[in-house]
């Protein structure tokens, strides 16, 4: 167990989860009441148009460690995870999927790490790494083919930078103050910037299952292109 003056932050950014919330949140609850002393869950609500703020809201009452940020609009995930992670208490904070695609038990594997890094990122690519349920295969090469393109483009170290199970240190948190990107590139944008920065970064294989279709469509190519072009300058 982390020693007791060590506050961890669990953030999990939610747009339309009304079926998942509770769930993460339990099984959130129920893995990291087993692994730390101190923790909050911060569920930052993205807009949502369904009953994922009135599920919550639920959960707040029932649980004294959850949190409830909400934006009135929907502004992307990069945005909900920063809005998280700048309201974070924690020495330490860790973004998660609301569908669990990473469950909260992989956080086990980023122990070790926390003494020597500043930041730890799930990787689904490193050898190690477990798929419980695929991708459809053209999803697959897309992933590997934008890995391939960042990596020669921006010079990214990392095997797999969207995973969505990162975990960040405090003296981190600036790179999320001055973040850019709102929506599906937030990732690179973060493991950039903080590579240029010099901090120290540990990429861990962790157990992911496909969980929904992302959000992400063939239209998006050309907002995507622009965003890392901007990274690059």
């Amino acid at each position: 167990m982390i020693p007791i003056n060590m506050v961890f932050s669990i953030i999990i950014p939610a747009f339309n989860e009304a079926r998942t919330i509770e769930k993460a949140v339990r099984e959130t609850v129920r893995i990291f009441d087993d692994i730390l002393s101190s923790y909050e869950i911060i569920v930052v609500d993205d807009g949502s148009t369904d009953a994922t703020v009135l599920a919550t809201k639920t959960l707040v009452k029932n649980f004294s460690c959850v949190r409830l940020i909400e934006h009135k609009t929907n502004k992307g995930k990069g945005a909900a995870v920063k809005t998280g992670i700048l309201a974070a208490k924690g020495t330490w904070a860790l973004f998660l999927d609301a569908d669990l695609a990473t469950h909260p038990s992989q956080f086990r594997k980023f122990l070790p790490a926390l003494k020597s890094h500043d930041i730890i990122i799930g990787s689904r690519r490193l050898i190690g790494a477990r798929i419980a349920e695929r991708q459809p295969f053209y999803r697959i090469w897309a992933g590997r083919a934008f890995n391939l393109f960042i990596h020669w483009y921006l010079d990214i170290r990392f095997q797999d930078t969207q995973c969505g199970f990162k975990a960040f240190h405090r003296r981190t948190f600036p790179l999320f103050r001055t973040l850019h990107a709102t929506g599906w590139t937030f990732d690179v944008e973060l493991l950039l910037r903080a590579q240029e920065e010099g901090f120290a970064i540990q990429e861990i294989p962790v157990t992911w299952r496909h969980g929904r279709e992302s959000r992400v469509h063939l239209s998006d190519i050309w907002k995507i292109l622009r965003e890392l072009h901007t990274m690059k300058e």
